[in-house]
């Protein structure tokens, strides 16, 4: 049996017989059964308009979610990088510098303590960079979780607004209906 609208319940009608209902309470009935159709089908169509938006918020969100990971996951690979960069670099310039100077030991040691000395600059300024990447990488790190915090602002005002949403008029050919009905048959 296919679905009945709330127009079908009100418009039915049905034969009489010598003993059979009083036809102003099946009319009464059935005016109640529409209208209790009218409200669950109305229901039923604004809960399918939330999950539908919900769905779509949920995967915005999944996506900006995963898009901070992404972000997050690379910021950290390009520090640990550049930190084993650099630590590589200050170990081989560490080495040549080493090197030059015994090599130039017997040149003289004045020249030797030089290079040993722009060599410990080196490795400082490769400290000092590394700092500044692990710096940056914390200051990342926070941009990422304030805009993490932004989006759960967003989500939660856009729940306030929800809740502050009017809800929608009934059919106005179910109201006028029921004005009639109200008047009694004519």
């Amino acid at each position: 049996m296919p679905d009945l609208s709330p127009l079908d319940v009100l418009g039915a009608s049905f034969g009489s017989r010598l003993r059979g209902y009083d036809p102003r309470e099946v009319h009464e009935f059935l005016t109640h059964v529409a209208a209790s159709m009218e409200s669950v089908s109305k229901e039923r169509g604004e809960l399918r308009q939330q999950i539908h938006r919900v769905e779509r918020e949920l995967a915005s969100f999944r996506e900006r979610e995963r898009a901070l990971h992404e972000a997050l996951v690379a910021a950290q690979r390009t520090a640990e990088t550049t930190v084993e960069t650099a630590r590589h670099d200050a170990d081989r310039i560490l080495a040549e510098a080493r090197s030059d100077a015994e090599r130039l030991m017997e040149e003289g040691q004045n020249l030797a303590d030089r290079l040993v000395e722009e060599a410990h600059l080196r490795a400082q300024n490769i400290d000092s960079v590394i700092s500044q990447l692990r710096t940056r990488r914390r200051e990342l790190r926070a941009e990422l979780m304030r805009l993490a915090e932004m989006l759960q602002g967003v989500i939660r005002d856009d729940q306030e607004q929800e809740r502050r949403e009017p809800p929608t008029p009934q059919l106005a050919v179910l109201n006028r209906h029921r004005a009639r009905a109200a008047k009694g048959p004519a």
